[in-house]
C-alpha cells in the first residue's frame, strides 16, 4: 500500500509552527489594537481639536471706538459704517490663498499691485491661522454685493460692516487728535492683547488714549466647511464700545490758530492760563487723517513719511528751536530776584559790548544803539546789550537755575505722544558734549536764547502761561473728561500745579509792564488789537541753517487773562514782522475784534 512521499513533517513540527503563526496573528493584532486606542483615548483629544478647528472658527467683531468731543461737546471725531472684505487664511496653501486674492481684486476692479500687495501681506500669517485681516474698506454698496454672490467660490472671505473713523475736523486738528490704522507685527508682539487685524490709535489723542477709546472686542463661532466657506453662526458675543473722551481744545480757537498759521511752516499753541488746559494746537504742514481711513495712495505715503516739510511731525511737541529774544523775559525774571536788577535800573546800550582781551564784539540788533534802558523799555525794544549785562552779572548758574524753574530743559508731560525735552546747556553739559569750556560769550548768547538753548513751542506756551498768571506753572493737558456711551462722566480731569515760583508782585509787574509796551509801541505792535490789551514779546532766534526762525508770545487781556497764545514760523525772519501779525491776527478772529493796521517793523526783534 502506497503511503505517499515522506515530505519531513512530523506532528511535532506542525504544531510549532502553528504556534509562530498564531503568535505572528496575535502580535499584528495587538498593534492594531493599541494604534486604536492611541487615536481614540491617548490622543483623542489632539484629534477632537483638529477636528474642531476644521469646523469651527472664531470671528473678532471689532468695538465701536469712542468719540472724541471738544470742550463745549462738538463732535471731532466720530464712527461711520463701511463695508470692508476681510480674509482668513485658515488651512490653504499659498498657491490656493492667491488664486483667491487675485479673484477678489478682479471683483473690486483693482490693479495687479493691489493683488500682489494683499498677498504680500497674508504671507504675514503662518502656516494654519484663522485670524481675518482686512484686505479692502471702504468699498461701495454694490462692490460687497458683488462679492457677497461670490462667497461659495471665495474661501476665507468675509464681507461686513464695520465702523472706521471719520474726523470731522479733518487737517484743521490732525496734530491733536492723530489717526488709526491696524497693528503692525511690532505692536502685535508688543501687545498680547491685539490680534491681527486690530485697528489702534498711531498718533496723537488716539494713541495717547488708545485703551479708553478702543472698548473690548467681541467675536462669532462661525462653523465653515472643508474648503473654508462660512455656513452659519454658532455664537456671538457682542463686543463693548468703547468710552469717549472730551477735550479741553475749543473748536473756535483751534480754527483761528488753523487758519493763520497755514501757509507757514510753523506751530501756534493756545493755553488757558489758569487751569493749563490746552485751548488749541495747530501745527503745519498737516495732513488728513481720514486718508489713513480711505486708504492712501503710495504718493500720499511717500509724501507723509518722506517730506522734507514733515507734515506728520508735531512741531509743537517735537519740534526744538532757540528760543530767541522770548528767553529774555527768564534772564530778566533771574537777575530782578537775584538782585543784580532792580525794574529802574539802567544799562546803556551803544550797539555792542566786547568780552575777553581779543574784545570780542556781540552787538545788539539795533546796530547803532538803544541808548538808556530800564527793563520794561529794554523787553518792549527787545534790547540786547540790557540782558547781556545782565547776564554776565548773574553767570550761567543762577541763568539755568531760572530756565529749570520755568519748565525749560524737561518735559511739560502734556498728555500727547513723542514729546521732547528740549535743552539747558551749562559748563557740564558743554565739556561733556563738546570738549570745550564754558565763556563768557557762551553766557552772552543764552541770556538772548541764542547758543546751545533749545526749547519747545509746549514748553514756551507752558512759560508765557505762568508769566500770565503770576507763576504758576501748570502741566499742560488736553484731556478734559471721559464719558460712557450715556454720557455718564467716568473721569474728570483737574488742573494740576507743578510748582508755584516765588517771584514778587512788585516784578511780575515790572516784566508785564514790558511785554504790554511791546505791543503798545515797542517789536510787538504789529500784534495789536483794536478793544483788546495784549501783552507780548517778539524773538527772531538765529538759524544756523538758514534764515531765522520767527516768535511772538502773548496773553490777553492783558488785566485778566484768559489765554496765553505762541506762534512760530521756521524760517519766518523776524519775530515782529512775520509771527506778530499772524498772532494779532488769531486774537482778533477769537476775541471778535479787529487789528489795528500793520505798520513797518522796523524794530523786529
Amino acid at each position: 500500500m502506497w503511503h505517499g512521499e515522506n515530505l519531513g513533517y512530523s506532528a511535532e513540527s506542525f504544531s510549532d509552527r502553528l504556534n509562530v503563526l498564531q503568535f505572528g496573528i496575535f502580535f499584528l493584532l495587538g498593534i492594531i489594537f493599541f494604534r486604536i486606542i492611541s487615536l481614540q483615548v491617548i490622543k483623542g483629544e489632539k484629534f477632537r481639536k483638529i477636528s474642531e478647528e476644521n469646523r469651527i472658527v472664531i470671528y473678532s467683531q471689532p468695538a465701536t471706538r469712542g468719540k472724541i468731543f471738544d470742550k463745549n461737546m462738538d463732535v471731532v471725531v466720530d464712527n461711520k459704517p463701511s463695508f470692508v472684505v476681510l480674509f482668513s487664511r485658515q488651512t490653504m496653501e499659498d498657491e490656493e490663498v492667491k488664486n483667491v486674492i487675485i479673484k477678489v481684486a478682479r471683483l473690486l476692479q483693482r490693479n495687479d499691485q493691489f493683488a500682489h500687495t494683499l498677498i504680500e501681506k497674508t504671507k504675514t500669517i503662518p502656516g494654519k491661522n484663522f485670524s481675518l485681516i482686512k484686505i479692502a474698506e471702504n468699498i461701495s454698496k454694490e462692490q460687497a454685493m458683488r462679492l457677497a454672490e461670490k462667497i461659495p467660490q471665495l474661501p476665507g472671505v468675509v464681507v461686513r460692516i464695520e465702523p472706521v473713523r471719520v474726523y470731522k475736523w479733518g487737517t484743521s486738528a490732525s496734530h491733536i487728535t492723530g489717526y488709526v490704522r491696524e497693528a503692525s507685527l511690532g505692536e502685535l508682539s508688543e501687545n498680547t492683547v491685539l490680534k491681527a487685524g486690530d485697528v489702534i490709535g498711531k498718533n496723537g489723542i488716539e494713541k495717547q488714549y488708545d485703551e479708553i477709546l478702543r472698548g473690548i472686542n467681541g467675536g462669532s463661532q462661525v462653523e465653515v466647511n472643508a474648503r473654508a466657506v462660512q455656513k452659519r453662526i454658532l455664537e456671538t458675543v457682542e463686543p463693548i464700545d468703547g468710552d469717549s473722551i472730551v477735550l479741553t481744545i475749543d473748536k473756535k480757537i483751534q480754527t483761528a490758530l488753523s487758519n493763520h498759521i497755514q501757509g507757514h511752516i510753523g506751530v501756534a499753541v493756545a493755553i488757558d492760563p489758569n487751569t493749563g488746559g490746552v485751548l488749541g494746537l495747530a501745527s503745519y504742514p498737516d495732513y488728513n487723517p481720514n486718508l489713513f481711513v480711505s486708504g492712501l495712495q503710495s504718493w500720499q505715503l511717500r509724501y507723509l513719511l518722506r517730506s522734507d516739510k514733515k507734515p506728520l511731525w508735531n512741531r509743537a511737541l517735537q519740534g526744538q528751536y532757540p528760543p530767541g529774544s522770548v528767553y529774555k523775559m527768564v534772564t530778566a525774571f533771574a537777575g530782578l530776584e537775584s538782585g543784580v536788577i532792580t525794574p529802574q535800573t539802567v544799562i546803556n546800550c551803544k550797539g555792542f559790548i566786547e568780552l575777553g582781551k581779543y574784545k570780542q564784539r556781540f552787538r545788539c540788533w539795533a546796530r547803532e544803539g538803544h541808548g538808556d534802558m530800564r527793563l520794561s523799555e529794554a523787553l518792549a525794544h527787545s534790547c540786547d546789550i540790557f540782558f547781556y549785562e545782565t547776564g554776565l552779572k548773574l553767570g550761567p548758574t543762577k541763568l539755568n537755575d531760572w530756565a529749570e524753574k520755568f519748565g525749560f530743559g524737561k518735559k511739560t508731560d502734556i498728555d500727547l505722544p513723542s514729546e521732547e525735552k528740549g535743552l539747558t546747556p551749562d559748563r557740564a553739559w558743554k565739556k561733556a558734549k563738546l570738549h570745550q569750556d564754558w565763556y563768557d560769550g557762551d553766557t552772552v548768547n543764552m541770556s538772548v536764547g541764542q547758543g546751545y538753548i533749545w526749547t519747545t513751542p509746549i514748553q514756551i506756551a507752558q512759560f508765557t502761561s505762568a508769566i500770565a498768571n503770576d507763576g504758576i506753572i501748570f502741566q499742560p493737558f488736553i484731556l478734559k473728561k471721559i464719558i460712557d456711551a450715556q454720557g455718564n462722566v467716568k473721569f474728570e480731569n483737574v488742573p494740576k500745579i507743578k510748582r508755584e515760583l516765588d517771584i514778587t508782585a512788585e516784578n511780575f509787574s515790572a516784566v508785564k509792564k514790558g511785554m504790554m509796551e511791546a505791543v503798545r509801541y515797542g517789536t510787538g505792535k504789529n500784534a495789536k488789537v483794536v478793544g483788546l490789551s495784549v501783552s507780548g514779546k517778539t524773538g527772531t532766534a538765529q538759524n544756523p541753517q538758514g534764515v531765522d526762525h520767527a516768535w511772538f508770545v502773548c496773553f490777553a487781556p492783558s488785566e485778566k487773562p484768559k489765554i496765553a497764545l505762541v506762534v512760530m514760523v521756521e524760517h519766518g525772519g523776524g519775530g515782529g514782522d512775520v509771527a506778530a501779525p499772524i498772532a494779532g491776527k488769531i486774537l482778533a478772529e477769537i476775541f471778535e475784534k479787529k487789528m489795528k493796521p500793520q505798520m513797518d517793523a522796523d524794530e523786529h526783534r
